[in-house]
């Protein structure tokens, strides 16, 4: 009998054991060296930026005006904007900007507008009180993709993007994007962030439809030669051209526990290259290609809870698209997702999600929903929850289903282990009127009740023997950049 080794693995709100072959590839990028004074180094980039004046020298020209800090929204973690905000300012009040002349901006491209209490807990009370005062005139800002009084439309990108953006760009004095750069499999490497941050929905489509996300060239992880980061960066040299003003990035790169363990400021996309070198040396790490590819996947992931069928489905389908040099999964090859998707969504947070699953029902694939965009674009009900009652915007699960398409197709059988039905080893009994198992199948994948049995179903496709590569804490750890062998 084959040996096996046992690995932990996130499951929901735990850890679990899980029994693989021996031989199985557990890649695991090493802590980061992080910076030693990460405060000293913002300011140091911050004078001494990529093919960019310092900040003090744009913040003097900028003196009188509005300064807006734009930042990625609070789904990226909170401690390097804790850290870089407090120099930004400094350096602005040392070159006679006031605090009531700059706004902090919150990307949230389609994700949902923030409540106070989250922008409080994000930034903590010395930056929170700063921006907010005790009155109703915050400076702390949510952009808002569906207000056009908030919306600038700036005309069409070489790549024939439809390119409206939120107004501050063209308005302020001085855009500054505090950034987070991470492997992904949205452009290969995070970054360039006003682009995903700061459209209108409708702009969004340029770089989340189908055509661009859902293109082979952009189903990899190559960031430099990706379709979806060409399109980014048509848009971005199109608002600069638009605004005649230039966006000044500060990007950190992440190490163990959101610490900075690298960060540079400059222009775009003069900024990317350096940014990027950093990155790579970090967190790629090479691997074969897998015949399996098992993933842990914790409650919450990317956009809320993976109990959610269309979140978990992101869950399990974007990391192997983060690839180099060849697909992480060979043709035909299988993706077990250790996830409790019980077909719970919260209708809160995600109210147009039940209705475009009714609709992916309907579809043979994800490119067929692209025909209900515009409905979605425009529907009242939807936007009202969206713009006052902090949902996701209705477009928003269309780029979910685009993402995952690829993984849907290139697999034999995507297997979620541990969907609940009426009892299993790795989740309690299922609540009653959840669709658990069904749930699953609404989504393209197939349900086991635990890991065991998604193995056995396996080996039915690829054999006895196959080449196994396991994440286990992918969502919970310093995610890796695969160079595939």
């Amino acid at each position: 009998m084959a040996k096996h080794k046992e690995i932990p693995a996130d499951y929901w709100d735990k850890k679990i054991s899980i029994s693989v072959p021996e031989d199985t590839v557990v890649p695991v990028v090493p802590d980061p060296p992080l910076l030693e004074e990460p405060a000293a180094a913002v300011r140091k980039a911050l004078e001494n930026p990529i093919l960019a004046p310092p900040l003090f020298e744009l913040a003097k020209k900028a003196k009188g005006g509005k300064v807006v800090i734009g930042h990625d929204d609070l789904t990226r973690p909170a401690l390097p904007r804790k850290i870089i905000i407090p120099v930004i300012m400094d350096i602005l009040n040392k070159a006679g900007i006031q605090d009531e002349n700059v706004f902090l901006l919150s990307g949230n491209g389609n994700h949902c507008k923030w409540p106070d209490a989250h922008f409080r807990s994000y930034f903590g009370d010395e930056i929170y009180n700063r921006f907010r005062p005790l009155g109703s005139a915050s400076r702390i800002l949510n952009h808002d993709c569906h207000d056009p009084s908030c919306l600038t439309y700036m005309g069409i990108s070489e790549r024939g993007d439809y390119v409206e953006y939120n107004s501050l760009l063209d308005e302020a004095d001085l855009f500054i994007y505090c950034g987070t750069v991470i492997p992904s499999n949205w452009g290969g490497m995070t970054g360039t962030g006003v682009i995903i941050g700061m459209p209108s929905a409708r702009s969004m489509i340029s770089t989340h439809g189908f055509p661009v996300v859902g293109h082979e060239e952009s189903c990899h992880g190559d960031h430099r030669t990706m379709l979806y980061r060409k399109h980014k960066e048509a848009i971005m040299a199109h608002i600069e051209r638009a605004t005649g003003k230039r966006v000044f990035y500060v990007d950190s790169v992440l190490g163990k526990g959101a610490q900075l363990a690298g960060v540079f400021a400059g222009y775009s996309p003069e900024i990317n290259e350096p940014t990027w070198a950093l990155t790579e040396k970090l967190y790629t790490l090479e691997v074969p290609q897998a015949d399996v590819f098992i993933l842990g996947v914790p409650r919450f992931a990317l956009y809320g809870e993976t109990s959610n069928p269309i979140i978990s489905l992101a869950a399990v389908c974007a990391p192997p698209r983060i690839w180099t040099n060849n697909h992480l999964l060979r043709e035909g090859g299988v993706v077990i997702g250790l996830v409790r998707c019980t077909g719970h969504i919260d209708e809160n947070a995600h109210a147009s999600y039940p209705e475009v699953l009714d609709l992916y029902r309907s579809c043979h694939s994800a490119y067929e929903l692209m025909k209900h965009e515009e409905e979605f674009l425009n529907r009242d009900d939807l936007i009202f929850q969206y713009q006052f009652c902090y949902s996701y915007a209705p477009i928003h699960p269309f780029w979910l289903f685009y993402e995952s398409q690829y993984i849907l197709d290139r697999a034999s059988k995507v297997i979620f282990a541990g969907a609940p039905g009426t009892e299993t080893f790795l989740a309690p009994p299922q609540v009653e009127g959840i669709g658990g198992p069904g749930a699953v199948r609404d989504i393209g994948c197939v349900p086991a009740a635990n890991f065991e049995e998604a193995w056995k179903m396996a080996e039915k496709t690829v054999g006895k023997n196959p080449t196994v590569v396991a994440c286990p804490q992918f969502w919970t750890t310093v995610r890796p950049h695969f160079y595939v062998k």
